[in-house]
């Protein structure tokens, strides 16, 4: 994994060791820019973290594209289809190549059997990067109401 990726910390419950273990474990994959990662309602249960590049995040409605986010190197994505099953809300393209780290729900299962406490420590890290997003959100959202 690349050392700038390596002396930051995602999963803030997971120990250092078991953190480095499910990055080092998790596939890479590689996408060219324009290149879609997860298309919108896909049945998916995989958390991405990206190595390096960057990827939008848009949502189709209507036959219009919306743009939701730009995320780049160590941010994730893919952790609400993860935690709750349900398919994607959104699409998520290369928005210029980007090499991506892969955790399924298989790797996870793998590692609860060595240690059955490291799924409830990993879904609480999922939980506080959820409630980080939403309480951004929610500022956002606040500030651009306010009437000046």
């Amino acid at each position: 994994m690349a050392a700038a990726l390596e002396a930051t910390r995602f999963f803030p419950f997971l120990e250092p060791a078991e953190e480095s273990a499910l990055f080092n474990n998790a596939p890479v994959k590689s996408y060219e820019s324009e290149q879609v990662v997860i298309e919108q309602n896909a049945p998916l249960r995989a958390v991405f973290l990206i190595e390096n590049g960057t990827v939008r995040v848009e949502r189709k409605e209507r036959g219009q594209v919306f743009p939701l986010a730009i995320l780049s190197t160590g941010e994730i994505f893919g952790e609400m289809s993860f935690v709750d099953g349900a398919p994607t809300s959104a699409r998520v393209v290369a928005d210029e190549p980007a090499r991506l780290r892969v955790i399924d729900e298989a790797m996870v299962e793998d590692l609860t059997k060595k240690d059955p406490t490291f799924a409830v420590r990993l879904y609480r890290s999922i939980a506080a990067i959820l409630v980080e997003r939403l309480r951004a959100t929610s500022m956002h959202f606040s500030l651009d109401q306010m009437v000046w």
